[in-house]
């Protein structure tokens, strides 16, 4: 948006890929805020990111996602402490390995809500506020979970299956308003999430993991969310990009 502030609300943005991505829309030019359930976190993230770029315009609220309530309240915070919002980037998401024989209720529903609910509802919120405004652009976090299977992933492929499709809904929806949606599906990053695996992996494995033989960097997705977000053109919307080292390219190894 030629000579106006780009204004980014990032959910889950105090961890990971939401991290790298504030960084890197800071460095950019853009005021961005930060969401999330942990306060401490989101406090943490924000002193981490004044410190490292000068300048930075930062503001944090937390909140859940997947709250249709929060949601508004996020948005509302964003467009309070800087006066508008048109970029959405949204990394909300749990994993939580479970065997489909052994998936109950609670399991399911703390994924859906978390995975599912909380890039929905974020995204309505945003939407009106950029429709209002002439347009925008969001970006969800999927996964190569979306198009693929692991054992004992049913409910996140699942969950992660409707964000891609979530995406190109609002880009059906939402093209005569002057929004684009994307959704961006990481392969094994190496966050948080998947520390314990990173750690247990053997080079070996690591090396059959993918076409490049390692997990990805944060900073690595964050690179194109950072181009979706700010650099794509208007004829880039609907689809999901695959950052996972060729790992949905590769047949198995025998």
């Amino acid at each position: 948006m030629a000579g106006q502030r780009n204004v980014a609300l990032i959910v889950g943005g105090g961890t990971g890929i939401g991290l790298a991505t504030a960084e890197r829309l800071l460095r950019r030019g853009c005021a961005v805020a930060l969401s999330g359930r942990r306060e401490s976190v989101l406090a943490e993230a924000a002193e981490h990111l004044r410190s490292s770029v000068d300048g930075a315009a930062v503001e944090t609220v937390s909140a859940d996602g997947g709250s249709e309530t929060d949601a508004q309240e996020m948005v509302e915070t964003t467009v309070g402490a800087f006066g508008s919002l048109n970029l959405l980037v949204n990394c909300a998401g749990i994993y939580e390995p479970v065997h489909f024989l052994a998936l109950e209720e609670d399991t399911w529903r703390r994924t859906m809500s978390t995975t599912l609910d909380a890039q929905l509802y974020p995204s309505v919120a945003a939407a009106k506020v950029m429709a209002d405004a002439g347009g925008g652009r969001i970006i969800l976090i999927s996964s190569i979970n979306s198009p693929l299977s692991e054992p004992e992933s049913t409910h996140y492929s699942a969950a992660k299956a409707a964000v891609s499709s979530l995406a190109r809904s609002i880009a059906v929806d939402l093209a005569d308003r002057g929004i684009q949606a994307n959704a961006v599906a990481p392969g094994w990053v190496h966050t948080a999430m998947v520390d314990d695996f990173v750690k247990q992996a053997s080079p070996e494995s690591l090396r059959r993991l993918n076409v490049v033989g390692r997990v990805g960097l944060p900073d690595e997705v964050a690179n194109v969310i950072e181009y979706l977000a700010l650099d794509a053109p208007a004829y880039l919307t609907g689809t999901t990009v695959f950052v996972d080292g060729g790992q949905t390219a590769m047949a198995p190894l025998i």
